[in-house]
């Protein structure tokens, strides 16, 4: 059962591959010299900047990426790590252009496929030193370089209209976590189709994107996905342990950088849940939380996490509660009509924070999925102190079910129930118990642990 992150890509967001990581395209990338430090002409702030970032990336410099994210945003992980790195082999700058003075755009491909994302660098109006965000998404390869082939692939006619709305129909109304919901969404499709709106889409990716939109206008389920592109019509089989863990290792479990702070307060930032169902895999994440055992507060920063697995999100949390366990969350799926209980564990790996001392969670609106559950664990239980930002507010735990040979579904198949709130978070997000900006929400913290330890 997986948290599916909210863009349904090999990678959402820079390393954060989570579960489900499989090529968007398993075809070979189209030959064409290797160029694994190229870089866009710099036209402007935001454009030098990006340039930069690439050019170290590209040439396995990471001491110039972490410069770069400490020169040009403080306070922010570094963008993109050593295993992000080996999984995409670089970027080639296919295509560059400003959005607007504080804002540029480029079109990449990665080394290693024919993997094709877009790149966003905004900077702050009033320092044009200060990157406000930078993010990396994962996409359809841009129509210009399709080959026709490829074109010819990607296109949809009438009668492929007709059929892939029976099916994502059918798939709802088996599936769907809201029967009366999963009624009203086919109906919408089929009232759009019956309309002629989809009559002039052609091309599957855009037929994809226009259904999810669609379907997202019903219900603002932001789990729920249309995708369009090469996949396995049934789950594989997960990968041998050792190539679990290797890969485990790679992302560093799904942690960002541990630091202790002023005052002895750990500064812990967890970017995904990845699936941790094996001893060794358990054990790393263990080592990671016991980092911040001695301390005498801790924030948990969830500010870039898209999401994972309920269970590894149980597994961590347990290291801030004793080892008596508490009864965190229900999942109810409806279409076997069986609930899954979710607590904390008594026996872990390392060593235990426990319950007692300070934890703080600092939230986005990025903070999505498993991230969300995770926070408002913590918030119900009243274990920990939110502050950032209201989150994405996708609560419902979601797989992926085959269409076609090129369409596929992400379809929410559960509702999460608190055993205290008996409610969740689906589409209102976690409200912080300290609204802040997701800027100012690390010092925010900070602030709030060393007034509450007494410290100066």
């Amino acid at each position: 059962m997986i948290w599916q992150a909210r863009a349904m890509t090999r990678w959402a967001v820079v390393g954060a591959c989570l579960a489900g990581c499989a090529k968007a395209d398993p075809k070979p990338p189209p030959s064409e010299p290797p160029t694994p430090v190229a870089v866009a002409t710099a036209e402007s702030p935001a454009i030098r900047l990006m340039n930069e970032w690439f050019k170290a990336f590209n040439a396995d410099d990471f001491n110039a990426v972490h410069a770069f994210a400490v020169a040009h945003m403080p306070g922010k992980p570094d963008v993109g790590d050593e295993g992000f790195r080996k999984m995409t082999g670089g970027f080639v700058i296919k295509r560059v252009k400003d959005l607007s003075p504080t804002s540029a755009e480029a079109i990449v491909k990665e080394q290693k496929s024919a993997q094709y994302a877009r790149a966003q660098l905004d900077l702050d109006p009033k320092d044009p030193t200060h990157v406000v965000s930078f993010d990396i998404l994962a996409g359809d390869t841009p129509d210009e370089y399709l080959t026709p082939a490829q074109r010819k692939e990607r296109s949809v006619d009438g009668p492929k209209r007709a059929a892939v709305i029976d099916k994502i129909a059918a798939a709802l109304a088996k599936t769907y976590v809201d029967a009366d919901k999963a009624k009203s969404m086919a109906a919408a499709l089929r009232a759009h189709l019956a309309n002629g709106d989809y009559g002039q889409i052609v091309d599957g990716p855009a037929f994809a994107m226009r259904l999810t939109d669609d379907l997202h206008a019903d219900t603002h389920d932001m789990h729920l996905r249309v995708m369009f592109g090469p996949h396995p019509k049934e789950e594989p089989p997960p990968p041998p342990e050792a190539d679990q863990l290797a890969q485990l290792r790679q992302m560093n479990y799904g942690f960002g950088p541990i630091e202790r702070m002023q005052g002895n307060v750990a500064h812990v930032q967890i970017d995904g849940f990845p699936q941790a169902t094996f001893e060794a895999a358990r054990a790393g994440i263990g080592e990671l939380m016991s980092q911040a055992a001695d301390a005498d507060a801790v924030i948990i920063d969830l500010r870039h996490n898209g999401g994972g697995s309920p269970e590894t999100v149980a597994l961590v949390a347990s290291y801030v509660f004793d080892d008596k366990p508490v009864h965190l969350i229900d999942i109810y799926e409806r279409e076997t009509k069986t609930t899954t209980q979710s607590w904390t564990q008594a026996k872990l790996h390392g060593k235990r924070f426990g319950g007692k001392k300070p934890v703080y969670v600092i939230t986005s609106k990025r903070t999505f999925s498993g991230g969300e559950e995770f926070a408002y664990d913590l918030q119900t239980t009243k274990r920990a102190k939110i502050i950032g930002e209201t989150t994405g507010g996708g609560a419902h735990p979601t797989k992926v079910v085959s269409l076609d040979d090129w369409f596929a579904l992400a379809v929410p198949f559960g509702e999460s129930i608190s055993p205290i709130t008996h409610g969740n978070w689906e589409g209102t997000g976690v409200v912080p118990d300290v609204p802040t900006s997701a800027d100012a929400a690390l010092d925010e913290a900070l602030k709030r642990a060393l007034a509450d330890l007494k410290h100066p």
